[in-house]
């Protein structure tokens, strides 16, 4: 399996938003891991058939399993790193 550790671009700030994001990630998730498949997660999942404005935010925060999490987070640091860089943080955030 080949798993990336880091990009070959040097960065020129720190990566501040994309440690947000990745932390925020990881928090939502400890604190929903339980909750899937509950009325209550049912909310936060964006439906197509009558999706709701702050499903559009809280469904990226959701994951389904550890190794997904993990494999989210693993590539957003990798490369969202490089994204914030090149974009700036508030262009990342609303790419994000």
């Amino acid at each position: 399996m080949l798993l990336p550790i880091r990009t070959d671009r040097r960065l020129d700030r720190t990566p501040w938003v994309n440690y947000a994001l990745i932390a925020v990630n990881l928090i939502v998730f400890v604190i929903t891991k339980d909750m899937l498949n509950k009325p209550a997660i049912d909310s936060l999942v964006l439906t197509p058939a009558m999706p709701r404005l702050h499903q559009f935010v809280t469904y990226q925060f959701l994951h389904g399993s550890a190794m997904h999490v993990i494999g989210n987070m693993l590539f957003l640091y990798v490369f969202g790193n490089s994204v914030e860089d090149r974009l700036g943080r508030l262009a990342y955030l609303g790419f994000y």
